[in-house]
């Protein structure tokens, strides 16, 4: 059996550190604060640059997605090592990163006629794919083939969510993976309309939003961070009531990008509501979710674990 490598795009927000530490590859986003010139998100600039960008001189900074190139540069030498390939991608409905990656491989696949080189839509992003990497990693130390953790990826990616809100208008919050900053960066990053961002604004309503399936849809609606923390919660609530899942059973975390002097009491609002499930440290959200989220986005997200599949 062929040794395989694990890889994913940079949106998954797991940090190099981690993915080093998992023997996962990574292929960053690119981010631009001056719309000019584009530099590799963590690697070529900081997150505390990119954030300070946004939130001292309130800029709107712009993405680029990891190119075909990108994705071959970061393969080949697994490639050449003999090695299998699986790479999941950040949710299609969010960017075309999944279509280089696919590209990349039929290119490869050339090149490498007897290499399986895999890419699997994780219909996801941000921390909920950094989970799932991190149990396909867990299931590669524990002797797992490449087909069971295929297998996994797309039964979890099933089960797999992100609960977060839109925050606040004064800072361009507009939920985000979890508690989008801001409308304004929803509008200039072509995720929602201006008739939608202009009532919001006027309200100065905060949008709860669930990604599940690689499908959004409106969660609830709040005027206070607070409060919306609050429904996240009770949405997470709700999600395993009405379904009989066994929270024990899954994996979770919480993240922000900016705003973090309420995370502990998040932190535990959410071990209270969910009793059992198992709480990873809070993580920061990137910059490839964050710019078109805004600065104070906040939310939860959380994995079905793979023994639970019985693979």
């Amino acid at each position: 059996m062929a040794e395989y490598q694990i890889f994913s795009d940079g949106a998954c927000d797991i940090g190099f550190a981690k993915a080093k530490e998992l023997g996962i590859g990574l292929i960053p986003f690119y981010i631009s604060i001056d719309h000019e010139t584009y530099y590799k998100e963590i690697q070529e600039i900081s997150l505390e640059e990119y954030f300070r960008y946004m939130t001292e001189e309130k800029g709107y900074p712009k993405t680029s997605l990891p190119s075909i190139q990108d994705y071959m540069d970061a393969f080949r030498p697994a490639l050449e090592a003999g090695k299998d390939i699986i790479c999941i991608t950040m949710t299609r409905t969010l960017t075309a990163s999944l279509e280089s990656a696919v590209t990349a491989k039929s290119m490869l696949e050339e090149e490498f006629p007897h290499a399986q080189i895999h890419v699997i839509n994780s219909w996801v992003a941000t921390g909920a794919q950094a989970l799932l990497l991190m149990e396909m990693a867990r299931m590669q130390k524990n002797g797992k083939s490449l087909n069971e953790v295929i297998t996994y990826a797309e039964k979890a990616r099933e089960d797999a969510r992100i609960h977060f809100m839109v925050g606040d208008l004064s800072y361009l919050e507009i939920g985000g993976r979890f508690t989008v900053g801001n409308l304004d960066y929803l509008i200039k990053g072509g995720r929602i309309g201006k008739v939608a961002t202009i009532s919001a604004g006027l309200l100065k309503i905060k949008p709860i939003i669930i990604l599940k399936g690689g499908e959004i849809s409106a969660g609830g609606i709040c005027r206070a961070r607070k409060k919306g923390l609050t429904q996240i919660a009770s949405i997470t609530a709700k999600h395993f009531k009405e379904t009989s899942e066994n929270p024990a059973h899954y994996i979770a975390m919480p993240g922000t990008n900016t705003i973090w002097d309420d995370m502990d009491s998040f932190y535990a609002l959410l071990q209270e509501t969910v009793p059992g499930m198992e709480f990873l440290p809070p993580f920061q959200i990137g910059a490839t979710i964050s710019t078109h989220t805004g600065p104070g986005t906040t939310g939860f997200c959380f994995v079905k674990k793979y023994e639970y599949y019985h693979i």
